[in-house]
């Protein structure tokens, strides 16, 4: 079920889970990008396997990007995928806290953050109203 409704009738949160999932997706783009620059063939991993790393690196923020306008639009669909992309983002993210970089723990923890508050307002009753799973009330 779907809900092309105006601009002025989508809830708060419906922008907060666009934008931040628009900002994971940014994000993914911008680790490929810098990913770039590190292709080497004495890594360890071999270049096809960079090669491939840095595709899927890619096709993901393509994704991302992707599954975040469709949820504007108010495609149910999307719910899914967003909650599947914050769940890995959690269950690395937690793997990072114990890092002994402080940029890495904290962007660690600004992920968690990130997560948390796309799964709440993802299942907030106004979004799940606006995505057509309750009826307005």
């Amino acid at each position: 079920m779907s809900n092309e409704n105006t601009t002025s009738s989508r809830p708060t949160s419906v922008f907060v889970v666009a934008a931040l999932v628009l900002i994971e997706a940014l994000a993914t783009l911008a680790y490929a990008i810098s990913y770039m620059p590190n292709l080497d063939t004495n890594g360890t991993v071999n270049l096809g396997g960079q090669l491939f790393m840095l595709a899927l690196c890619l096709l993901l923020a393509v994704w991302q990007g992707s599954v975040a306008i469709n949820f504007f639009k108010g495609k149910a669909f999307t719910r899914a995928p967003i909650i599947v992309w914050q769940l890995f983002q959690l269950i690395l993210s937690v793997s990072f806290l114990s890092s002994n970089i402080p940029m890495v723990t904290a962007v660690a923890v600004l992920a968690i953050v990130i997560a948390g508050t796309t799964v709440v307002m993802l299942f907030a009753p106004k979004t799940t109203a606006f995505l057509g799973d309750r009826p307005n009330r």
